[in-house]
């Protein structure tokens, strides 16, 4: 016995040795997978998304609605199982930033997003900051799913990686003014009041356009800096001018229902037609009566149009966040066609996915909208924007009326 004492303690030792590498080897990021061809290990990975919007002040409902509709989207993927390349299996992991709707901090925001987070992945909407960064994130491979006004995003060979994702009002204003006078016949003029920037001087050269294609009389705009509190004097030089349309587009949720709420106030009795904005955040500054009648672009949650699941997503966002916002249903529907294009590339390497959604002959499932499709560099989008125009999505659209403090959906436009 004791001549077998040396060989039971080798035995013994090597026993929890190999106990102590199993051990080791279950605590890296590997997992195992059976497929036809038997047993196989998997490397497990993160795909960070980077969000950069405006979470705070007067543009913060558009901002939470990028980072609501990006998070519950990928919440959505990572639930089914994420995706698996070869063998690697990726789930996905959202990290959103507040830019405050300031040039500055988008900028900023961005290159932190890219360069100390490390996202491949992007989506922004601030316009000054994106188009400041268009080039370099192109240089740097980074996919930008971008919601901004100013057609230079998608016009510049530089900026490939970006991609234009909701329908500018470029290609809105001329549908949008000829719905209206189909609603306002005798309409003869139109006025804007919008913000003192890039993207309040790119909606006015559009709207402009879209006006005297039906013609309408674009009166004198009215351009009121960031941070304005009081919209009384830019109203009073407004209303002297006695449009029959009257529109806020370009300007933050905040100052819509600001400015809503003083033209009321002041006796404005002609329509007000604004874009992508809710009666849902517009309701506690504006209030139920000022919002009477009033027509915008945003997507009512309303069956149906919208598909159940889009009908669903208010409710996951009160209970992640405690409120729901403005266009949540949009972003998610973008952020799903992100990972669409990565599951069709079977990669989630950014110049593989990019070639996929620029195949003009592809279709996308659009989340929102029951049967909704959307494609990117299609031939219309080329006729619109011109052959260096690219990477634009085109996918339908809702003019919504507000009634009762509620949006309701008037009609479905289809470029």
């Amino acid at each position: 016995m004791k001549k077998l004492l040396p060989i039971i303690l080798v035995f013994v030792v090597v026993s929890l040795i190999n106990v102590t590498l199993v051990g080791c080897s279950s605590n890296k990021t590997s997992t195992t997978a059976t497929t036809t061809s038997g047993t196989a290990s998997l490397q497990e990975a993160t795909v960070l998304i980077g969000t950069d919007s405006p979470l705070t002040g007067p543009a913060s409902p558009w901002g939470l609605s990028v980072e609501h509709g990006v998070q519950l989207a990928f919440d959505d993927v990572n639930a089914a199982g994420g995706l698996t390349v070869g063998n690697t299996h990726y789930t996905f992991k959202v990290i959103s930033l507040d830019d405050q709707f300031d040039t500055a901090t988008a900028t900023n925001n961005i290159r932190q997003l890219v360069y100390q987070n490390g996202c491949k992945y992007i989506f922004t909407m601030q316009s000054e900051g994106t188009l400041a960064t268009a080039a370099e994130m192109s240089q740097q491979k980074i996919l930008d799913f971008s919601c901004v006004d100013n057609d230079q995003v998608i016009s510049q060979p530089a900026n490939s990686y970006v991609f234009r994702t909701y329908d500018p009002f470029s290609l809105q204003a001329t549908a949008y003014f000829k719905w209206l006078l189909t609603q306002y016949p005798d309409a003869k003029t139109v006025g804007l009041i919008t913000t003192n920037s890039d993207n309040g001087l790119a909606i006015e050269d559009q709207e402009k356009a879209g006006a005297q294609a039906n013609g309408l009389t674009f009166l004198d705009t009215v351009l009121y800096d960031s941070g304005t509190k009081d919209f009384t004097p830019f109203l009073t030089k407004m209303l002297a001018e006695k449009p029959d349309i009257l529109t806020f587009t370009g300007a933050p949720t905040g100052d819509c229902a600001v400015l809503v709420k003083t033209a009321f106030d002041m006796g404005y009795k002609g329509h007000i037609a604004l874009s992508t904005d809710a009666a849902s955040d517009m309701l506690p500054i504006a209030g139920e009566a000022a919002l009477e009648g009033v027509t915008d672009t945003n997507l009512a949650m309303q069956a149906p149009y919208v598909t159940s699941t889009v009908l669903g997503l208010p409710a996951r966002e009160v209970a992640k966040w405690g409120a729901s916002y403005v266009s949540t249903w949009d972003f998610y529907s973008q952020a799903l066609i992100m990972f669409d294009a990565m599951k069709a590339a079977n990669s989630v390497d950014t110049t593989a996915v990019k070639t996929i959604l620029q195949d003009p002959t592809r279709e996308w499932t659009y989340a929102a909208l029951s049967g909704g499709l959307a494609t990117f560099d299609s031939p219309m989008a080329q006729q619109w924007f011109g052959a260096n125009a690219t990477n634009q999505i085109l996918d339908a659209w809702a003019i919504c009326k507000i009634h009762n403090g509620q949006d309701f959906i008037a009609t479905i436009i289809n470029p």
